[in-house]
């Protein structure tokens, strides 16, 4: 799904603590949760984005369960903002189990830059099934 084509239901919000945010999901499905993490992450990197340029990029993230792969997912998103100095806001869950993730992603360099995130961490990560969705949790490291 293209995260421009989110339902209404599908959201984040912040928990700022001493040297790191808390990020919180929720979402109908696991792929939106994906999806909305990673909308999360641009959201707290930038307020002053563009639309994405280029070509999408392909994203292939495996780990040893969920909660490592939304770790890895968060952690990945982090290191391309790094490297090539843009904010991925187009996320399309291309395919996701338990233990894989392949993802199209597109972004572009910001206008300016809100916050520097240095990485996901495990500390209270939480990823629930709740009611007819998902919930989750993860601290990042700013």
């Amino acid at each position: 799904m293209n995260a421009r084509q989110q339902p209404p239901s599908a959201r984040h919000w912040f928990e700022e603590h001493t040297g790191e945010v808390e990020l919180h999901l929720a979402a109908p499905t696991l792929k939106q949760l994906f999806v909305e993490a990673g909308l999360g992450l641009a959201d707290l990197l930038s307020d002053q984005r563009r639309p994405p340029d280029g070509a999408p990029e392909s994203v292939e993230v495996e780990a040893a369960d969920r909660d490592a792969l939304l770790v890895d997912w968060m952690n990945e998103l982090i290191f391309r903002t790094e490297m090539r100095q843009k904010v991925y806001d187009e996320i399309r869950i291309n395919s996701l189990s338990d233990r894989r993730l392949h993802a199209d992603i597109r972004g572009a360099s910001p206008d300016g830059w809100r916050t520097a995130v240095k990485a996901a961490t495990f500390h209270r990560l939480e990823i629930a099934r709740e009611g007819a969705g998902y919930t989750g949790r993860v601290v990042l490291d700013v």
